[in-house]
């Protein structure tokens, strides 16, 4: 007899994170919520992931690409792997609180208008501050943000409509996924889960946060965000996630503050050239020679876009970024059922209390 669809699907995208994985697995083994299924989608790891949980995780269904696909190839292929009516998210940099799938199936049980589940994500060192109780969206910084960030664990008790959820321990109903689509795989990561979080908005979905669903996480263990190759590809996703969904109102309101932006590090970076060539006793570093040589590597620290690599880094991932986003724009044209004045509030006033939330659009 064919066994039932579990009500929760826990999928992990992992790319050689062996010396995360023991403490993220056996935190879910520990969960008194039992109707799940764990799913790992390994992106081609080169350490022993894979060894490690045939030997000691045999529970753990395993999908290997073999190739390092991103993170939302890696989600999307374990979505689509799994049937459950609720589908999890989960970094393997994490450890999860006993009680945090509980606390996540009956938030979005005691809110069904809710699509969405943002966990409360504290930082992994003590004292154990906020690392995100939700997230929201900037018009003026032109990105998404954690909210609560750097507050005390103690300060964000309380359930609550926000913007969007990290999608690095968030829940989701698969019918937001049949609505509005899965992750976009260009982005391959940074801002994917605020690109699917503005889309759902945009679409008149809604996302809870639920304060009980606790998880902690090693910020940065699995990324390395000073890096060029991940701080150019966050200027090319902030232009796609804002220029994809956003009505043209408020597109146009984002544009202004982007270009502003643009224009103040473009102005850095002449200013630096400039000074370079005027100042005799500013001899370059070894660094600064190689950045503004063109030979500056992938994981060389972001501010060396000040030294010249706005030529080999930062202009090419925008304009591959414009080049994109007409049809892109075209893509999500169907799901923008909120305009401007709509959305507007909802952007101004990313964190809602529940008991004084009377609909959406306030």
């Amino acid at each position: 007899m064919q066994s039932p669809v579990p009500a929760v699907s826990v999928v992990i995208p992992n790319w050689n994170g062996a010396h995360h994985l023991p403490e993220c697995l056996e935190s879910l083994a520990r969960q008194r919520f039992r109707d799940f299924v764990t799913v790992l989608v390994d992106n081609g790891s080169s350490d022993d992931s894979l060894t490690l949980l045939a030997r000691d995780y045999p529970w753990v269904q395993v999908i290997a690409r073999g190739d390092n696909g991103g993170f939302s190839a890696a989600v999307n292929e374990g979505i689509r792997a799994t049937e459950s009516p609720y589908v999890v998210l989960l970094n393997n940099d994490t450890r999860a609180d006993p009680g945090w799938l509980e606390a996540l199936v009956a938030g979005m049980q005691s809110q069904p208008e809710a699509s969405m589940g943002a966990s409360r994500m504290l930082l992994y060192d003590p004292p154990h501050a906020v690392d995100s109780a939700g997230d929201g969206f900037s018009l003026r910084a032109g990105a998404g943000y954690n909210l609560s960030a750097g507050e005390d664990a103690d300060s964000v008790t309380d359930d609550a409509w926000v913007f969007g959820a990290c999608a690095g321990a968030a829940i989701y109903r698969r019918s937001l996924f049949e609505d509005i689509g899965l992750f976009d795989e260009d982005f391959f990561l940074v801002f994917e889960d605020v690109d699917l979080d503005l889309r759902a908005q945009v679409a008149g979905h809604r996302c809870l946060y639920i304060a009980d669903a606790i998880i902690y996480h090693k910020r940065g263990a699995s990324t390395d965000n000073a890096s060029l190759e991940v701080i150019t590809r966050s200027w090319r996703n902030t232009l796609w996630v804002a220029g994809k969904n956003l009505p043209f109102g408020l597109f146009l309101v984002w544009s202004l503050f982007f270009g502003l932006r643009l224009l103040r590090h473009f102005g850095w970076a002449i200013f630096f050239r400039l000074w370079r060539w005027i100042s005799p006793n500013s001899a370059p570093s070894k660094r600064s020679d190689e950045a503004s040589s063109g030979n500056a590597s992938a994981s060389a620290p972001a501010p060396t876009w000040r030294q010249g690599v706005i030529a080999r880094w930062y202009w090419p991932a925008l304009r591959a970024g414009l080049r994109a986003l007409p049809a892109k724009r075209r893509q999500t044209r169907r799901l923008r059922r909120l305009g401007s004045l709509r959305l507007l509030p909802i952007l101004l006033r990313p964190h809602r209390p529940i008991d004084r939330e009377r609909s959406p659009s306030t």
